[in-house]
């Protein structure tokens, strides 16, 4: 069964989602309950890739399964162990198994199934194969250096790294500020985001970040000739060669151009993405001795281990706990 895992369709129907029709004949209206209650766009197009890819192995590899009912915790063995073999990393498998998981919690409630064939499935151990590489703080200050001195529609590149680098966003949040989530509080520019899971969360502003978010913004109203509405989008393009339209959120791979460009003339050779942003975020805070809670509570961590992960710098082996023993560094008297 060593098969290459197939790219599909971001789009789940219903033949897709049940094999065959089933024969309650309300494949469409489960499926819209169950995606629709994710708040999230990207959860549920995350859920439907990763449901319909268990129904293309299903129906590529077990043809006398015809039915929900028919689905046995064998099926779900196969499935891990082929993404395995298709190498895939331990974590991608975890949460292709996950979002299965919950679809039949659901098949479970609706009482379509008697139990779900996922539960205590083991999982691989969840080990970062490829992990995003984070910049040093050396590496950040060259970088802020270069774009410091850029004017006009470079303040849109240079809003955008400063924003992603001093706040640790991540890059659908950035993409979906608008004015109005830029707020002041006793002097302080404060942003309001919608973080991954549906979650709310209050990010502080340096004044640094928020003098470079204003200076792009004025720049904006002097080129618009208008004032930005609080729906406006903060980020958004300088320009639309297609429609001219540029009143529209900024595009997830303007972003990673824009990252990986002045990475590069920075002189940054290792592979960056937006989310190294996020990795130096984090790895500079806790290297400069802040609190890993605190610092997993402003990112939006449901667990400090998450936060743990992130953090790509070793410790030096002069920091070995080693050299701090209390009974070796008694001065002799």
């Amino acid at each position: 069964m060593n098969h290459p895992v197939k790219k599909l369709a971001p789009k789940l129907s219903s033949v897709d989602l049940a094999i065959i029709e089933n024969k309650n004949s309300f494949n469409a209206e489960l499926e819209y309950e169950f995606f629709q209650n994710f708040p999230s766009e990207h959860t549920r197009k995350c859920y439907r890739r990763d449901i319909t890819q268990f129904f293309e192995f299903i129906r590529d590899n077990f043809t006398t399964v015809s039915s929900y009912g028919d689905i046995k915790r064998v099926h779900f063995v196969a499935f891990r162990n082929w993404l395995n073999d298709a190498g895939l990393a331990p974590k991608s498998i975890n949460r292709k198994m996950a979002a299965n998981s919950s679809f039949f919690d659901f098949l479970v409630e609706k009482s379509i199934i008697a139990f779900n064939p996922v539960t205590s499935i083991k999982r691989p151990r969840q080990e970062v194969v490829k992990p995003t590489n984070d910049l040093t703080d050396e590496q950040v200050s060259t970088l802020f250096g270069l774009i410091d001195k850029l004017e006009g529609p470079g303040l849109l590149h240079k809003a955008v790294i400063y924003t992603l680098f001093t706040t640790g966003i991540r890059k659908a949040e950035l993409i979906n500020l608008r004015l109005k989530n830029l707020t002041q509080k006793d002097g302080i520019y404060l942003i309001e985001i919608r973080a991954k899971g549906g979650k709310q969360l209050t990010k502080v502003l340096h004044p640094k970040c928020a003098d470079v978010i204003h200076e792009y913004l004025n720049y904006l109203r002097v080129e618009t000739k208008e004032e930005l509405h609080p729906e406006d989008w903060i980020f958004r393009p300088t320009r639309n060669p297609l429609d001219g339209n540029i009143v529209k959120p900024l595009n997830p791979k303007s972003v990673d151009y824009i990252i990986k460009s002045w990475c590069s003339k920075a002189g940054i050779d290792q592979r960056i993405s937006p989310h190294s942003a996020r990795a130096s975020y984090i790895g500079s805070a806790l290297d400069n001795g802040m609190d890993l809670y605190k610092v997993s509570r402003d990112v939006g961590h449901a667990s400090v281990k998450t936060t743990e992960e992130y953090n790509k710098r070793r410790q030096k082996i002069s920091d070995s706990p080693v050299f701090g023993l209390g009974f070796l560094n008694k001065k002799e008297g």
